[in-house]
């Protein structure tokens, strides 16, 4: 399976985020957040490759979920024990372990930054050195922008817009397999579980 969108690679990569401006964090002292994201993917040249939209969902600290409405439709939520990723137009699930969740980029949502850690205690994530220039900031009290390159040159920007009213609840990640999709189960063999994942 290799359509695994590139906002998972801002799941797996353990590169630091750097904060610009004086600008009050969107989400300082928040534990939930929602709204939507729109991502664009530029080739070398500066080109216009690829670009997705949808919404996301995050509870602190470690429960994030990813909607994407186009130009695939998939679902994509990490929570402590699993990574779960439902491609819906090709009706197919896919169950993977989670990698460790403070550690990851996406975390710095919550205060633009990661949280600082010896190197040798960082354990699950991967891609580490395929990703270069990471940056994340915050132009305003609604917006949090994330921008990276890959080892290819290309160069990724995400812009989650928040929204002002909402409550993230932890039911939004508690899923099943829905009935008649491909299921493969890529977990480790202790975190193999049958049917549902609730």
């Amino acid at each position: 399976m290799s359509r695994i969108p590139s906002l998972w690679l801002i799941l797996l990569a353990l590169v630091p985020f750097a904060q610009a401006g004086d600008v009050t964090w969107p989400l300082d002292g928040k534990n939930t957040a929602s709204g939507t994201f729109y991502q664009t993917v530029k080739d070398i040249n500066g080109r216009l490759s690829f670009s997705s939209s949808g919404r996301f969902a995050a509870l602190k600290p470690s429960h994030f979920r990813w909607e994407i409405e186009s130009p695939d439709r998939q679902l994509l939520v990490a929570t402590p024990e699993l990574f779960w990723q439902w491609d819906k137009d090709l009706n197919v699930v896919i169950l993977r372990d989670t990698p460790e969740i403070r550690d990851l980029p996406i975390s710095a949502i919550w205060t633009g930054r990661l949280e600082a850690r010896p190197k040798g205690e960082i354990g699950r994530g991967k891609l580490v050195d395929e990703l270069q220039n990471l940056s994340v900031r915050s132009p305003d009290e609604n917006t949090i922008i994330v921008l990276f390159e890959d080892s290819l040159g290309q160069k990724t920007r995400f812009e989650f817009n928040l929204e002002a009213q909402g409550v993230v609840t932890s039911s939004a990640f508690e899923l099943s397999v829905p009935n008649g999709v491909d299921l493969y189960d890529e977990t480790s063999p202790s975190l193999r579980r049958s049917g549902a994942t609730e």
